[in-house]
């Protein structure tokens, strides 16, 4: 660890004298340039001062600008001033001048490097603003949105417990298979914050492997139609048979959480078409629906966490705001792209898009 630590420094010292020696020759190059074209020497001292800020602004300390500094004075001395090639100068008023340019140019590299650290302490209080934020939304989110279908389960257990004997099946059936919902909507909801944790932590490593899309698609659909059947899915993935390079598991997470997108913001029976095919040198999976749609201004703001817009969900409970945004997060991940578009004449169409995964046949 102590070795890594100490070829990062070396590696960090080497890149800032690589680039105050690049800035430094090219400003000489530009003042050489100025000199022959009969530029005044106070032209040629502003183009050093322009350089140690530079320098400051490229290198990580302080002490490379007070460097760049001393070596502007040198450098002008030698080349610009009479006798040139010495580091001596004729006329009395140089000294001063050299003086008068050091202290310039080292205070504008020393208010350039202080002005960089208060950007990064801004962007750093900004991030850690960011992320209190983030924390207090999840957690009034996740204590309004667990109280719901744990208020329900546990309303629903305890009247089997104390009534079940008096209730028809009818009766009984109707609160298993809401206890059922409830858990299903739990666990979907549990399995979204542990990926959304992972995204943020950069945790989420990609198990790569070639998979038929199609294959993808019905696991992911299948899995869908497993819940309760409010809305027709309809899957058509083509004749083409699509090989693309993912992580099937993820890619299964998106297809379903679109799915789940789709069925709680459209009434019941609004029927659901899952495609899948061939755009360039991209596969296409469009997941469409023919609900209410989403308004143009909601569009941008879609895919960011914890973002449920003002769309009433069909079964009241409030979204969570993380399904949009993990896919967004696996998609891109693999490499593609994901959208929201209108499906005409009424609805609306996600798509996203992975690398196609190219088999060459040996004969």
């Amino acid at each position: 660890m102590e070795q890594r630590t100490g070829n990062s420094r070396l590696r960090g010292v080497l890149l800032n004298v690589a680039r105050s020696a690049g800035i430094l020759a090219g400003i000489t190059a530009v003042s050489l340039l100025f000199d022959r074209l009969s530029f005044s020497h106070a032209n040629i001292i502003m183009v050093y001062i322009l350089g140690v800020l530079l320098t400051s602004i490229a290198t990580s300390h302080q002490v490379y600008s007070l460097v760049s500094s001393i070596a502007s004075v040198v450098i002008f001395n030698f080349l610009f001033t009479e006798p040139r090639y010495t580091l001596t100068a004729y006329e009395t008023g140089y000294p001063v001048t050299f003086v008068v340019m050091f202290l310039t140019a080292y205070i504008t590299g020393t208010l350039a490097i202080r002005y960089k650290e208060q950007a990064r302490e801004k962007e750093a209080a900004a991030a850690l603003a960011k992320s209190e934020q983030l924390r207090a939304n999840l957690l009034r989110t996740i204590s309004h949105d667990l109280r719901t279908p744990l208020t329900t389960i546990s309303g629903n257990a305890s009247s089997l417990l104390s009534n079940g004997a008096g209730f028809d099946e009818e009766t009984k059936r109707q609160l298993y298979s809401d206890i059922y919902d409830d858990s299903m909507w739990l666990i979907s909801l549990v399995e979204n914050l542990l990926s959304a944790t992972r995204i943020e932590e950069g945790r989420m490593p990609l198990r790569l492997s070639t998979e038929l899309l199609g294959d993808i698609v019905e696991e992911a659909v299948g899995y869908a139609r497993r819940k309760p059947d409010t809305h027709p899915v309809t899957v058509d993935c083509g004749d083409e048979l699509l090989l693309v390079q993912a992580d099937a598991q993820l890619v299964v997470q998106v297809i379903v959480n679109l799915v789940d997108n789709a069925v709680k913001y459209t009434p019941a029976g609004t029927p659901i078409t899952v495609t899948a095919g061939r755009r360039g040198n991209m596969a296409e999976v469009r997941v469409a629906d023919t609900g209410p749609g989403i308004p143009e201004e909601e569009k941008p703001r879609l895919f960011d966490m914890f973002y449920s817009g003002s769309h009433k969900v069909t079964d009241n409970r409030r979204s969570l705001g993380l399904g949009l945004y993990l896919c967004k997060a696996i998609v891109e991940a693999h490499g593609g792209t994901i959208s929201v578009t209108d499906n005409r004449p009424q609805g609306a169409v996600f798509c996203f898009t992975l690398p196609l995964e190219e088999v060459t046949l040996h004969e």
